[in-house]
Order: C-alpha cells, then structure tokens, then sequence
C-alpha cells in the first residue's frame, strides 16, 4: 500500500496538504486496502437481490392472471393496489388449502365450452368485485359475488374460507384517497355523495340515527339549493323526520282507515319494518311530499325566501294518506319554527336568494354590541353592506350600532347623507375629529375593536402636560423674595405717609373738573354710540334684504327655466365676483336652513334641482 502512494507522490506534483489528505483518505477507506474483495462482495449481493427477485416473482399469484382481465379496467393506484393485495392474500390461502388435499393451485382450471377458465382470473374478478363494493357502499354479500364459474373450482369449505378473509380484510381496508373518492363519488368524509348532503358534513356528525339515514336515503333529488347551507339542511331534514315518524305511527295504528286501492301493499303489510322497501315502492311521491312541506316551514322563517306552494304537495299526499293524517300534518306545519342562524350561514343562504341579507340586518339589531364585534371583519366584507347598514341604521335605536354602522360605510367609500353626517359629528368628540379621520384611513386597522376606538373618540383629547420641575423651583423662590419685599414696604411708615399724599392729590385733581364737563362727557359719548349703531343695523339688513331678493330672483328663474347651464351659472357667479363652487354652496346652504337637504346639484353640465324637491320648490317660491 505504502509503495503505491510512494508511486502517485512521484508521477504527480502534490503539495504537503494533499500528501495529507490522500494519506487520511488511504486510512478511512477500506477499498484501497482490499479492491478485489470488495469487487466479489459486490457481485454476491448483486446475484442474491436477483434470485430474491427472482423468487418473489414466481411467489406473486398475479404473474398467473391473464393481461385482459388485469388491465381492462380504470383503476387508480389506490385500487389497484388493494385489490392486488387481496388478491395475492386470497390465492395463498387457497393454494394452503388446496395443498390440504394434494392439489395445486396452479393446475384447478373448469372446462367451459371450448377454452379453460382459470382460478386465478375467477379470483382476481372476486377480488376486484369486492374491493369495488366497499369503495362503493354497498350492501351485497360476500357470498352474492362468486361465479358460477369459482363456484364449480372450488368446494363450499373453501368459499366459506374465503367469505371470513374477505371480512377479516374489509376491516383493514384504507381510506380512500383523494382519486379515489372522485372515482367512485365520494364525500372527503369517505361517505357516499347523495344530494342532500354532498359534502357529507352531516352524516359525518352524526345528526341522525339508522332509522332517519333511511328515510333521506329514499329521498329523490330534487331542485333546491338548501344543500349549499349545512345548517339549514339540517333542520330540514330533522322537520321531515318528524313528518315520516307521524305517517309511518298512523300506518301501525289499525284503527285508522286508509285511502289505498284494493291491490295497494298496505293491506298487507300495515305492521312493516319503518325501512322496509315496499313503503317506498308504493307510496314513490311520499318522501318528496314531505320534504317539501318540512322545508316550506323553515322557508317561512328566513325573510327574503321564496315560499314554497304547499297546496300541491298536501293535495298529492291527500289521495293515500288518511283524513286524521292529513289533519295531524296540517296541526305539524301550522307550529312556530325557532330558528336560530348565525351570520356566516345567513351570508350563504345569499346563494339561495339575494333578500336574504334582511335577515342579517335583523340579526345585528338583535344582538349586542359585544356580539356583533365578532361579525364585524365579516360584515365589513358583506356585498350588501350598503342595504344591511341602512336598515340597522333606520330600525336600531342604539347610537352605538348606527355610528358604527355610519363608520363602515364611510370607510367602504359608500355615500352618506348629511344628517347622519351631523349624527356622527354630534357623536364624536370636536377635539378627536382627526383621530376619527385616521381610523378611516387606517389600512391595518383591527375591525374587531372599532367600538371600543370609536367609544374613545366620544371622550376628549386629554393633552399631556409636563411639568418643569426647575422653572416651579425659581417661581416659588421669586415668590418669597416679593412677598418679603412688600412685608417691608408695608412696614416702613414713610411710605405709608407717602401713599397719604398720593391718595389725596389724586382727589384734588378729579375734583379740579366743572360740573357741567363732567356732565357733558357721558352724554356726548352716548349719543354717538346710539348713532353709530343705528347706522349699522340699518345698513345690515338692507344688505341682507338685497341679498335675499337676489337669491330668490336667481332661485326663479332656475325653476322656471329647469335648471341653467353650467357656463351660464359661471358667468353669473363671476359677475357677483364669487367662484361658482362657492356660489353654489352659498345657494344651498340657503336651501339647506328650509328643505333640510342639497337641492342644487351639478350634472351632465348643467346646474338643476333635485327631482325630489322640484314640487316644493314651487310651492316655496310662488306660495
């Protein structure tokens, strides 16, 4: 080993690191001490993993099976993989007991007309047959699956073997995955589709018991968007369950006469098991029947829904259900249903019917500001936000609610009128206006929380104030030294002489003045402050009266002309020396003290009056 490193450090220029790397990897890698040995290990292995192969394919049974009934069929990968598991199961455990009888498995073959059937075919076609009927959910026996041919193969004692394997094995089966379910119409649940519930929500909570499952299972598909809604599908069906276990007492009760035809299974049959097959076979309309009446009781509690006619459907149950029934059915229907649906099943039930969002502005009156904080991140993204806020905003009579309301609007661009405007204004605080118009503008603002933000803007702006310890330390220090200067002022008594004579010069200067001056002064001075404010006032209302004339001559010709053009309305705002927009706004302003809303509005180029307010626009101008 040495002389062959020796022999690469020579042929090759290495450097002293890579001398050391080559002499490390010689020492860690067996390969170099022993290449040959290493060569044959490897070709051993190679030759075992080969007879291993080998062996196993002559162990699996399907090599046996002919290619037509292997690959005719559309299986996934899931199936197929199953159903080759089984089957290889099935085969070893007919080939074990087939050995019992000094037979081969490989030899068993049935004579039919002109070609030999093979049990492996008859096997795999069980296998498959099984496989596909659980997959399915079907309710056939296993025995019900063997052919004839499988049948005259193999002796009882065996089928009976294989009946257990098949239920020792359906136990273990796995769910099926996502291709699978598509295949063979399955719910995510691994329950079977059915119109009522094609999600399998349902079922999958256990909502109902064995003997309802089969009263739905005999339900027939029908055109109604009530599966969308899990919620009210149940109550649905949970109504038509009621109706069923009502009809079905009344078929035990032998006192009750029925209006069937002489040939009619029921006289017959009155005490049947509830599933029994022939009910349904008689009665085809009686299930459809029913639901149509359960689901017109919960349509009448939603508003905004389509109601149902129930008069055909009582009429096709009136020609075999009895009088007593009938009149129990009717007693049924006519019962108040409590309804109770939470926002985001109302959202769906939109899919339904477009209305329905009246009974999600009822549901946010109902409920409590606490409650409705919850919905809010829903609400805020609903389609009909505008229709929802204006009737929470006209029907609640909380001022928390409709603010809210007002916010959410507002922040959805959608229009607002000016009284609610004048309501929000009246609600939020003059001094946080600005924190109002952020939280408009705020992009991640979390809706959750907004009552508690809008509670805040209602209070006001506390503004913080910091306090100069070293200012307040001088002024209380400035404060001393003036009060000890006045102690000292006011206990000189030279100074308290002095201030005696200043006190009495001042007398004798004011009384220096004339009686008649000092009478004059004041009059003079009240005449012309009376002057002047005649003078004012009169001048003030001449240019308020001039102005209204203006404003009322202008206001006349718009209603007689029915309305002006916008050019025009420029000129004339240009020769009172206003803008137009501000000339407008004063005119509506005006308006606004009167009908109590914008009645002046620019549109398509002209400046006209609101449809609405053409009538008492008249009456206001012309008496």
């Amino acid at each position: 080993m040495f002389e062959f490193i020796n022999k690469i450090f020579k042929n090759k220029k290495l450097s002293e690191e890579e001398k050391i790397s080559i002499i490390e990897l010689v020492n860690n890698e067996e390969s170099f001490i022993k290449p040959r040995d290493l060569i044959a290990e490897q070709e051993h292995l190679k030759k075992v993993k080969e007879i291993s192969e080998q062996k196993a394919a002559e162990r699996a049974w399907i090599s046996y099976v002919s290619p037509p009934v292997r690959l005719n069929d559309n299986f996934t990968r899931q199936t197929e993989e199953v159903i080759g598991a089984l089957f290889e199961r099935l085969c070893a455990t007919v080939d074990v007991e087939l050995k019992k009888k000094h037979k081969n498995i490989k030899h068993v073959k049935y004579e039919r007309y002109y070609y030999h059937v093979s049990v492996f075919d008859e096997v795999y076609r069980l296998s498959k047959e099984v496989v596909y009927s659980f997959y399915r959910q079907d309710t056939i026996p296993v025995a019900d699956f063997f052919s004839y041919d499988l049948k005259a193969m193999l002796s009882r004692d065996i089928q009976k073997i294989i009946t257990h394997e098949f239920d020792a094995y359906q136990e273990n089966l796995p769910f099926p995955d996502e291709e699978t379910r598509k295949q063979f119409g399955l719910t995510p649940f691994g329950s079977k589709i059915v119109w009522w519930d094609p999600s399998g929500m349902l079922r999958d909570k256990q909502f109902f018991d064995g003997i309802e499952m089969a009263y739905f299972d005999q339900l027939r598909k029908r055109a109604t968007r009530f599966t969308e809604v899990p919620a009210v599908m149940a109550h649905c069906l949970g109504k038509y369950a009621d109706l069923m276990q009502l009809v079905l007492h009344d078929l035990e009760d032998e006192s009750i006469k029925w209006k069937i035809k002489p040939n009619n299974y029921f006289r017959k049959y009155f005490h049947l098991p509830l599933n029994d097959e022939r009910i349904w076979a008689e009665t085809f309309r009686l299930p459809a029947d029913l639901y149509l009446l359960a689901e017109n009781m919960i349509r009448k509690e939603v508003e905004g829904l389509r109601v149902l006619p129930a008069e055909e459907s009582l009429q096709s149950l009136q020609k075999y259900l009895p009088d007593e029934t009938i009149r129990k059915i009717k007693a049924y229907l006519s019962q108040k249903v409590e309804l109770e649906l939470d926002y985001q099943t109302i959202a769906a039930l939109r899919t339904v019917n477009k209305t329905v969002w009246h009974e999600a502005a009822n549901l946010i009156i109902k409920q409590s500001i606490e409650q409705i904080s919850g919905q809010l991140k829903d609400i805020a993204k609903d389609p009909d936000l505008k229709k929802i806020a204006m009737k929470v905003i006209k029907q609640s009579e909380e001022v928390d609610k409709r603010i809210i309301f007002v916010f959410l609007m507002e922040r959805a661009a959608l229009p607002v009128s000016k009284a609610l405007q004048k309501e929000r204004d009246g609600f939020i605080h003059p001094t946080r206006q600005t924190d109002y118009q952020q939280l408009l503008l705020d992009a991640n603002l979390t809706i959750e929380s907004l009552p508690e933000l809008l509670m805040e803007c209602t209070q006001p702006l506390r503004r913080e104030i910091k306090l100069d310890t070293a200012l307040i330390t001088a002024s209380h220090s400035a404060l001393d030294t003036i009060i000890d200067m006045v102690d000292t002022y006011l206990s000189d008594e030279e100074t308290g002489e002095g201030l005696d004579a200043a006190v009495n010069l001042n007398f004798f200067a004011e009384m220096e003045l004339s009686p008649a001056e000092e009478q004059s002064e004041p009059e003079s001075a009240a005449a012309t402050s009376v002057a002047i404010s005649a003078v004012t006032i009169k001048e003030t209302e001449n240019t308020d009266t001039e102005q209204e004339s203006e404003h009322m001559l202008f206001l006349k010709q718009l209603v007689v002309g029915n309305g002006i053009s916008l050019d025009d309305f420029k000129v004339h705002a240009k020769n009172k020396g206003k803008l137009h927009q501000a000339y407008l706004t004063e005119l509506n302003e005006v308006l606004y003290e009167i009908f109590d809303d914008q009645v002046l509005v620019i549109s398509q180029q002209q400046v006209i009056i609101e449809e609405d307010f053409m009538e008492e626009m008249r009456e206001w101008i012309y008496g």
